[in-house]
């Protein structure tokens, strides 16, 4: 029994999915039947028909029965073998053939989608063809009318052409042949190919109208301009080496040679009209000539820019020599009260010797100028470097002679500051005394001492010749340190032992509190008694503790600020 129902249920899948796939295929034959009458009721017909307002001759023609029987042979042959193909795909679906339906039905998509190509390219030639006319019937006159002004053109400049008119010429007949193709092909129906006619030979006018505008000019610069920059320098050359200039280093008549030789090749070409790159390259060697007009016209600046910065010269190596000479009598002077540092006086030695090796190239720079043995252009250079180095060496001999002063400012100061830490000592002294403090700890007494005995030193160490400011400064850093750190610690303590006071007198009412009370107090006397201001404090503050906890608090509100 389960046999049968399983079975059965099999049996009703099957049904369900051949009818599922039936309607399916049956779904895809109705749009491939859609699309196939869609093609044929298009206006493929009107559109071909536009080509019969045309001229029906020659490519015109031939299209239009090409397209003609494309569109027969899919209306009457195509189209048909399609239907009767739906037709088998439905008697497919019915016997449940659905593998071959399904075969069938993508060869019949491809072959509508083949015919979808096909009218796509035919209406795009058919729209090219009818635009190619319409645009060829709408130029043609502008293009004739420019051809008779590029010849009326040509013909006015034949003259200043000269050699280039036959290039100029040709080209134009070129042009003419072209229009004539035009012609002839526009006769024949071939529009397309008309249409390339006119193109061409719209663009080649335009390339010949600028040719007419840049060919004068080329030759101007070629024939006459150049040429004549080229005598102009090779003239300036001679009367400056006349004058005395050595021009061999520049290789200016190589350089005129080679400009020289470029002009031949580049009229050739400009004359046969192959004027792409000429532009360039004869901007190229004015940019050249231009170039070496600047370096003749540097070489005369330079020569006087020379001469005048000879005597320049003069004067800065005499001030060098002067001002060294007065750095080292200084030096002598400072040393008898200063003790100079070795790496000091080695720099002065530098700056001594590189006066004397300026001077010596100053000799040599002075027999180049005047014997004319090099160009003036690298004697510049060489001058310009020698003054560099000479404001530099000016410069360091400045900033040694500033140092040098700077010792007797750091002496003065050091002076200042040693009398300032001498006064705050004796007013650490007096704040002492007028406190009423009955003595000091021992650390504090080392601490002064120390304090003082660092001050000694240091205006020891002042009274020394020569004197050593390095030694100086380090022991009046010291001092100051130690001093500022003395009065910080002396006003603290002086204000510690004032607490400590009143919080021992605040203490004594609790007296007869307890014994403890009492022991703890008297302890805190004691100890300050014995200069132990710390210890005595915290002891009165522990014994008073159980009755004032925040006591220093309360003590310090009645101490003055």
């Amino acid at each position: 029994m389960n046999y049968f129902f399983l079975a059965f249920a099999i049996i009703l899948i099957l049904i369900s999915a051949s009818m599922i796939l039936r309607k399916r295929t049956y779904k895809e034959v109705d749009r491939l039947e859609e699309w196939k009458n869609d093609i044929l009721h298009r206006p493929i017909p009107d559109e071909i028909g536009k080509v019969k307002k045309l001229q029906m001759s020659g490519q015109t023609e031939e299209k239009f029965e090409t397209w003609r029987t494309e569109w027969d042979d899919i209306v009457g042959v195509i189209l048909p073998d399609i239907e009767e193909k739906l037709f088998d795909i439905e008697d497919f679906a019915s016997k449940h053939r659905f593998s071959k339906a399904k075969q069938l039905l993508s060869v019949t998509e491809n072959r509508l989608n083949g015919i979808e190509d096909q009218l796509t390219k035919m209406l795009a030639d058919i729209q090219i063809l009818i635009e190619s006319e319409e645009y060829n019937r709408s130029e043609i006159d502008i293009v004739r009318h420019r051809f008779m002004e590029l010849t009326e053109t040509l013909s006015k400049k034949r003259a200043s052409i000269g050699e280039g008119f036959p290039s100029f010429k040709n080209k134009v007949e070129d042009i003419e042949q072209m229009l004539q193709s035009y012609d002839a092909s526009t006769n024949d129906g071939s529009y397309i190919e008309a249409r390339e006619f006119l193109v061409q030979s719209n663009s080649q006018m335009g390339e010949v109208e600028n040719l007419l505008e840049t060919y004068p000019k080329l030759l101007v610069q070629i024939d006459m301009v150049i040429p004549a920059d080229l005598k102009e320098i090779r003239r300036g050359i001679a009367e400056m080496e006349e004058d005395g200039y050595q021009l061999e280093a520049f290789s200016i008549p190589t350089q005129l040679e080679s400009i020289e030789g470029n002009l031949a090749s580049l009229r050739e070409k400009v004359t046969n009209l192959q004027c792409e790159g000429v532009e360039e390259r004869v901007s190229e060697q004015v940019d050249q000539l231009e170039k070496l007009y600047e370096v003749l016209e540097f070489e005369v600046e330079s020569k006087q820019y020379v001469k005048v910065k000879h005597d320049q010269l003069e004067k800065l190596i005499q001030q060098g020599r002067d001002e060294v000479d007065a750095l080292l009598a200084e030096t002598l002077t400072i040393q008898e009260s200063y003790l100079i540092p070795q790496k000091q006086l080695s720099a002065q030695k530098r700056m001594r010797n590189g006066v004397e090796e300026l001077s010596g190239q100053l000799f040599v720079l002075t027999d180049l100028i005047e014997q004319d043995k090099q160009t003036f252009t690298s004697i510049r250079e060489l001058v310009d470097e020698w003054q560099e180095q000479m404001k530099n060496l000016l410069d360091e001999i400045d900033e040694e002679k500033a140092t040098l002063f700077a010792m007797r400012e750091e002496e003065w100061k050091a002076q200042e500051t040693l009398e300032y830490l001498r006064d705050k000592m004796l007013d650490t002294k007096r704040i002492l005394k007028k406190s009423n403090i009955p003595g000091l700890p021992v650390a504090f007494i080392e601490k002064l001492n120390e304090s003082e005995q660092k001050l000694i030193e240091a205006f020891q160490q002042l009274d020394q010749i020569p004197l050593e400011l390095g030694q100086v400064n380090a022991l009046v850093k010291e001092a100051v340190s130690m001093v500022e750190e003395n009065n910080v610690q002396i006003t603290e303590l002086i204000h510690r032992v004032e607490l400590t006071e009143k919080v021992i007198q605040y203490g004594n009412r609790y007296r007869s509190k307890s014994q403890k009370v009492n022991e703890q107090l008297n302890e805190a006397e004691q100890l300050f008694r014995q200069y132990e201001y710390e210890e005595s404090l915290q002891c009165a503050v522990d014994a008073i503790k159980p009755f004032e906890p925040d006591v220093i608090s309360i003590v310090e509100e009645y101490m003055p600020a």
